[in-house]
């Protein structure tokens, strides 16, 4: 008996160790660890002095408790040994800038010392007194500074002895940029009992580089551009709009740092924030005169966006960057009770080196326009970023997303939901094209039940195999272009063997607000084992465009078996499975990229068209069109479910935005209780004429600069504005309730005229 027993058991543990090596598969053998490219910042200035200069203006004194360390034929820069300020002439415009307002007497002025010492010391940290943050300044902290002149500037060790906190900090010039450099290898935080039992530990939370840079208590024409969805712009006037300040993650929230919402049905959605995806903003201080665009040029990924209005803290209007190197997480003590809880704090500081690029602009480039201008150019000289060959077109192309298969919950467990078929895709597309739509840009969206998320899977029940290349082909003989939906980055209701884990060791999960679900993400790792598992599929099915989703949530701080995932390692596993799709010849369109992906996108999907609009914005302007206009294609969000069709065709118009459209070839209540349940009407017989509504009125606006370069914005008058292409058209947009004119032009109310 014993012995059978004994036998059973070596089965059952031979069993075992083949099912867990079955739910493992091939996860076991991916290490995490991808080493993160160097910054070349040092290789290239983007103001490297071609452009024309402006005017002179009246030059400012710089005061004498600044000395000049560094010059070339474009900048000076002067620094103030005392609180490491610096002031920056420009020799092009002789505007001069400065780190904080050296003609206040700050005492006078009210301040608090405190508050002085913030607004003059060129660096400020954030730290954890044990559980409690708190700000350092060099001045109010009295920091130890040992500097070393350089040819091109100055690097500096800075040392918050009373913190036990020291780092080096360069400022070097590049032609006409001024270049910030905090090395990682440098930081030190050398207290030797820090994380000790007992010890009251002091440690690094965020690094502040000079958080009044280029602030200002008013310009009468100039303003701030911020990187809110599609870009903003708030005027330096005397009193503010509101007192308010705005502070945002570049790249989106870090949810390794954040518990996951729970999903409460009584819970009352607030309408997100646009997501920051263009690592700059913009400081203007005169209108084709003098600016400044400041770029996050490394660690972007830990930057959070920061904007302080007028007489909300101080007389100035503030714009800057912090870098979080550490946060408190919640580290639970209970597996059934959330709120026993204590903070817990990574042991070492996030790896990055922080690189801070300013980029001077004068003339006809110290505008909005000038600041996308500027950062395209930056991505041009850093990243490759290339023009599309043939980009430009004589009509408009529209984009179809077809969603194919959902899953939901059956009586006998998770069933599929066939929403479209490859022959009613097919005919879809037919009754199109038909209509004279042939540059339509079609995708298929599948949700594959086994893997929890949308992936590449060719379904018996959608038409097999036969139908599904029949329709390919079709696509192809029309000259209709075809990619394949697919998400790498997460998982839809619960996780699986690739899932994440947060820095508390929980499950890496946010809450999908839209569609009132949970998305579990990816290690990052995974995302090429997953891509590779798919190219022989690909190859069979001649799959030579994808339409990407998810990376916009794969950027966290998360614990992978005792060791650390950081945020830009994350950036790099994504560039990694890209560079490798576009190696084996396969295009990537991707959906709402982040700006260190756009040397990879063939085409941008889900492209923004408005800011948050939040109360203290004056305007929502076109940033990130500015930025790659000429350079990709852009397409809508859904326009299946707009309020306001007259607007909506507008700013479309005006952004050089085609319409996209989701649809269905069976009922839209069949996918109610899927994860496309945010889609509310998904039949071609109820959107036939919106979509000719859209694609007639952008058509006729834009189809004589289709692929065509953005090179002017202009917000002529109050809902009035005039863009300009490389081509020469002009477009004018009327968004007002009354007709307007422009010359000896008029525009009708809602209307649009080209120029």
């Amino acid at each position: 008996m014993v012995v059978k027993i004994w036998k059973y058991g070596i089965v059952f543990l031979i069993l075992a160790i083949f099912g867990v090596s079955c739910l493992l598969g091939d996860r076991q053998d991916v290490k995490y660890g991808l080493a993160v490219a160097q910054s070349n910042y040092e290789d290239i200035a983007v103001n490297d002095g071609t452009k024309t200069c402006a005017a002179h203006a009246a030059e400012a004194s710089v005061p004498d408790t600044f000395k000049k360390v560094a010059d070339n034929e474009q900048l000076e820069l002067y620094l103030e040994e005392e609180s490491v300020a610096i002031a920056v002439k420009d020799k092009c415009s002789g505007y001069v800038w400065f780190s904080y307002d050296v003609g206040t007497d700050m005492q006078e002025a009210g301040y608090s010392a405190d508050m002085i010492a913030y607004i003059k010391s060129g660096i400020s940290i954030m730290t954890y007194d044990k559980f409690t943050p708190g700000r350092r300044t060099i001045l109010g902290d009295k920091a130890e500074k040992t500097f070393r002149l350089r040819d091109d500037g100055f690097t500096v060790t800075i040392d918050f002895t009373k913190a036990q906190i020291k780092f080096d900090m360069a400022v070097t010039l590049r032609q006409g940029d001024v270049i910030v450099h905090i090395p990682r290898e440098s930081i030190q935080e050398y207290n030797p009992k820090l994380w000790k039992p007992g010890n009251d530990d002091i440690s690094l939370s965020e690094i502040i580089v000079f958080p009044f840079f280029g602030s200002a208590a008013s310009k009468e024409d100039g303003y701030i551009v911020i990187p809110d969805g599609s870009g903003a712009m708030v005027n330096l006037n005397e009193t503010p709009k509101y007192a308010t300040g705005y502070s945002a993650p570049v790249y989106g929230q870090d949810p390794g740092y954040e518990n996951t919402v729970e999903l409460n049905p009584r819970r009352i959605a607030v309408k997100p924030l646009e997501r920051v995806s263009l690592p700059i903003y913009g400081m203007i201080h005169d209108a084709d005169r003098a600016g400044v665009l400041v770029i996050a040029e490394n660690g972007a990924s830990y930057a959070t966006y920061n904007y302080v209005s007028k007489n909300l803290q101080t007389n100035y209007y503030q714009s800057y960057f912090t870098y979080n190197y550490r946060t408190a997480y919640a580290q639970f003590q209970s597996r059934v009770k959330e709120d026993q809880h204590i903070l817990g704090f990574q042991e070492q500081p996030n790896r990055f080196d922080l690189v801070q690029r300013y980029v001077f602009l004068n003339g006809k480039q110290a505008n909005y326009v000038g600041v996308a201008k500027g950062f395209r150019d930056f991505l041009v000289k850093k990243d490759g970023l290339a023009k599309k060959a043939d980009n430009t077109h004589d009509k408009v192309p529209m984009k179809i997303d077809f969603i194919n298969n959902e899953i939901t919950m059956g009586t006998l467990g998770l069933e599929d939901v066939p929403a479209t078929t490859y022959k009613q895709a097919q005919e879809i597309v037919g009754t199109l094209a038909d209509k004279g739509y042939d540059r339509l840009n079609v995708s298929f969206k599948t949700f594959v039940k086994e893997d929890r998320s949308y992936r590449f899977k060719v379904m018996k029940h959608l038409g097999g195999s036969p139908a599904f290349q029949e329709t390919t082909e079709y696509f192809a003989s029309k000259g209709i272009k075809f990619s394949y939906y697919v998400d790498y980055a997460r998982s839809y209701y619960e996780k699986t063997r690739y899932t994440a884990s947060k820095l508390n060791r929980k499950d890496a999960s946010v809450l999908n607000e839209n569609k009132s679900l949970y998305n579990y993400l990816n290690n990052p790792k995974y995302f090429e084992v997953l891509a590779e598992k798919d190219l022989a599929a690909f190859q069979k099915y001649d799959i030579g465009s994808l339409a990407l989703d998810g990376f916009g949530t794969s950027l966290f701080t998360h614990y992978d078996h005792g060791t650390i995932g950081y945020s830009n390692e994350g950036m790099a596993y994504v560039e990694h499975l890209l560079q490798l799709l576009n190696d084996n010849g396969i295009q990537t369109g991707l959906y709402q990229p982040d700006a260190y992906l756009y040397k990879y996108v063939s085409e941008y999907y889900d492209a923004p068209v408005a800011s948050s609009e939040l109360l203290f914005i004056d305007a929502t302007i076109p940033l990130v069109p500015l930025v790659l206009s000429g350079y990709t294609d852009m397409y809508s969000s859904y326009m299946n479910f707009s309020s306001n069709d007259a607007d909506a065709a507008l700013r479309l118009i005006e952004f050089g935005i085609y319409p996209s459209f989701v649809l269905t070839g069976e009922s839209t209540y069949d996918i109610k209780r899927t994860a496309s349940n945010d889609v509310y009407t998904s039949e071609l017989e109820y959107l036939e004429d919106r979509i000719d509504f859209y694609y007639s009125t952008v058509n006729r606006a834009l189809k004589e600069v289709a692929g065509r370069e953005m090179i002017d914005h202009t917000i002529l008058d109050a809902g009035v504005v005039l863009v300009e292409y490389d081509n020469g058209r002009k477009i004018i947009m009327n968004y007002n309730g009354s007709d307007y004119m422009y010359e000896d032009v008029k525009i009708k109310s809602k209307g649009f005229e080209i120029l």
